[in-house]
């Protein structure tokens, strides 16, 4: 495994390239390459995920907040209606089989790439850059469900918390994206406790080579997209998440 560890380096830079030219967060692939590629147990690959994606989304947060871009009560607020769900979601990773995991991340990665397809999310100005606390409670059990998918397969909710703040709390898409990368960043931190709390081994070594490609990879994902035509990388990144998740329904039987 120590010299396996060394290819999390290069698996860091691709995947954080191709997360920050598409905007998603990067557990819906740091997962199966921990599962299926170097085979790490559950609970390792889970809290290995959250604590790489807390050093990439670190710099995206902290340069975010400096531009007074993000909704930081909203990004608080979204961060402790996602806590009852990551705990549940540790658990689950502690209770459910490898191999029910494995079929749980195929269909949640299967569903990211048709909702990928299907969301048509555009950088309008339309939209307030800041909303009432009190019309956000009615979607605390929402959020804190799709928080359990987070705690239990590392998987970023930003896909979902982006169109839910566009489209029900009318916030500008700029401030969307500034504010769900902050409360990404605060579920990976809390997500990452959790699980070490409850005994998770975490894999330092493979930690140690991925934060370097990650933070590597955060850098050239924005270059690639002032060359490479959008549709062409969100099609050849559908057509990536759907083989995944294929292969991970398939091996989980």
């Amino acid at each position: 495994m120590s010299t396996m560890a060394v290819l999390a380096l290069p698996a860091g830079v691709v995947i954080a390239t191709l997360v920050s030219a598409v905007g998603i967060g990067g557990g819906i692939l740091w997962m199966p390459f921990f599962l299926l590629f170097l085979q790490l147990p559950p609970e390792t690959a889970v809290v290995t995920s959250l604590l790489v994606q807390t050093a990439g989304m670190a710099s995206g947060s902290m340069a975010f907040i400096r531009k007074g871009a993000a909704d930081l009560p909203l990004a608080g607020f979204l961060l402790l209606l996602t806590l009852p769900g990551l705990a549940l979601g540790a658990l689950l990773t502690r209770r459910l089989s490898s191999a029910n995991l494995e079929l749980a991340l195929g269909i949640l990665t299967l569903t990211t790439a048709f909702l990928f397809v299907s969301a048509n999310q555009r950088y309008a100005e339309q939209g307030q850059d800041r909303v009432p606390l009190k019309h956000v409670r009615q979607y605390g059990a929402v959020v804190s469900g799709l928080a359990t998918a987070s705690g239990m397969l590392s998987v970023s909710i930003g896909e979902w918390l982006v169109p839910l703040m566009r489209s029900r709390l009318k916030l500008r898409m700029r401030v969307a994206v500034a504010t769900s990368i902050v409360t990404i960043f605060g579920t990976c931190v809390a997500g990452s406790a959790l699980h070490l709390l409850m005994g998770a081994p975490t894999d330092l070594k493979i930690l140690a080579w991925a934060v370097p490609g990650v933070l590597i990879g955060g850098q050239i994902g924005p270059r690639v997209t002032e060359t490479i035509n959008e549709r062409v990388l969100k099609e050849l990144f559908v057509f990536l998440l759907t083989l995944i998740g294929i292969h991970l329904i398939y091996n989980s039987y």
